[in-house]
């Protein structure tokens, strides 16, 4: 099966997972139906609801997905997925009170029962988790502080809504759509374990330790890491991972790099990263011996995804090298013999990265280099 057949099984699946709340309101036998814009509202609400709960997948950083897809596009559809869910679960109470205006009564927390109260709470998560999403930077909240928030009102939406859904008990009320809700919250309780605890345990198994740190530039450095007490990571070149340096792999803050190694190293493990922010400023103050922990490799932004290509053209513009030189290296100590040209643009010559080891390259690789300086 080739990657073209599999990613498009891929996102069936995917949406069929989204979608099968309104199929089995179709297709199987349901309570009488009502008015259709009352329908119509419950039919946005539950797509949108599904939609909401199926976006632990693209951030779970699964192995099957993630070799499928390329990583910032997973991210984009999650980013706008979660804007479509936001507006599809809103519509749901909008349409209510637009169909019946006496349906205001139910928005009110302090006489609403309860199942319209369970409905306004995960209403209101929803809406703040989308908020705190999109205007982060605007709001100056921190990446960490984001982040739990973040997690904490996912799984209160989930909670609430669910709530709402079987407290009303009219589509729920039979079998095949009791079974579809419960479904939906055994995948989302599934994937909230697997991120916050199996992935934390394994990754707790296999540390890696910071052997030294390089200077590539005043600006850029590569940190150089060997496993503790496990084999080596096998991983294709260009791939990233998420890497978290003398923290727990509990903790919610961890940082994507791309491998810039040979996948052919099976003693080392670099990372190449250009001062950029907090965390990356801190690089050269790491220490050999600290412990690291690696979650990867992750993505499809390789080489070795290409074996039919009679040659290859790599454009690269400063720290964006990084994935490139790991593809570069690994041809070099595969003897690849086909054409390669590289187009790597900086600002200056003093700030072009592995500018020598490029140059030496030449010498074990068909390449060509094309430095483009503005």
């Amino acid at each position: 099966m080739n990657l073209k057949t599999k990613r498009l099984l891929g996102m069936a699946a995917y949406l069929l997972l989204i979608f099968l709340p309104l199929i089995v309101l179709i297709l199987f036998p349901m309570p009488p139906g009502r008015d259709f814009w009352r329908d119509f509202s419950v039919a946005l609400g539950y797509v949108g609801l599904a939609m909401a709960g199926m976006q632990f997948l693209p951030t779970a950083r699964l192995r099957f997905a993630s070799d499928l897809f390329d990583m910032d596009r997973l991210y984009k559809m999650h980013h706008y997925l979660s804007v479509v869910s936001v507006i599809l679960v809103l519509l749901h109470p909008m349409i209510l009170v637009f169909n019946n205006p006496n349906t205001l009564l139910l928005l009110n927390p302090l006489t609403a029962p309860w199942r319209a109260q369970a409905g306004l709470i995960g209403l209101g998560g929803l809406l703040l988790i989308g908020v705190t999403s999109v205007l982060r930077k605007e709001v100056k909240l921190g990446y960490d502080a984001w982040h739990g928030l973040h997690d904490l009102l996912a799984m209160a939406i989930a909670v609430f809504a669910l709530i709402h859904i079987f407290k009303v008990n009219y589509y729920t009320a039979t079998p095949a759509m009791t079974a579809v809700w419960i479904g939906q919250a055994f995948i989302w309780a599934g994937m909230t374990v697997y991120i916050r605890v199996l992935k934390p345990i394994q990754l707790l198994r296999q540390p890696y330790t910071v052997e030294r740190v390089i200077t590539e530039t005043p600006d850029t450095w590569t940190v150089v890491l060997k496993p503790d007490g496990h084999e080596w990571l096998d991983f294709n070149p260009g791939q990233v991972a998420w890497i978290s340096i003398n923290r727990s792999p509990f903790g919610l803050h961890r940082n994507p790099f791309s491998i810039s190694g040979s996948a052919h190293r099976k003693d080392e493990l670099r990372f190449s990263i250009k001062a950029l922010g907090d965390f990356t400023q801190s690089i050269p103050q790491i220490q050999s011996g600290e412990t690291v922990y690696v979650d990867g490799p992750y993505g499809s932004f390789t080489t070795d995804f290409h074996d039919h290509a009679r040659s290859f053209l790599f454009i690269a513009g400063g720290v964006g090298i990084t994935p490139i030189m790991s593809m570069l290296r690994t041809l070099a100590d595969r003897g690849d013999p086909r054409p390669l040209v590289l187009v790597y643009t900086n600002r200056d010559w003093e700030g072009v990265t592995f500018r020598e080891e490029i140059d030496s390259l030449k010498g074990r690789l068909d390449l060509r280099v094309e430095h483009v300086l503005e």
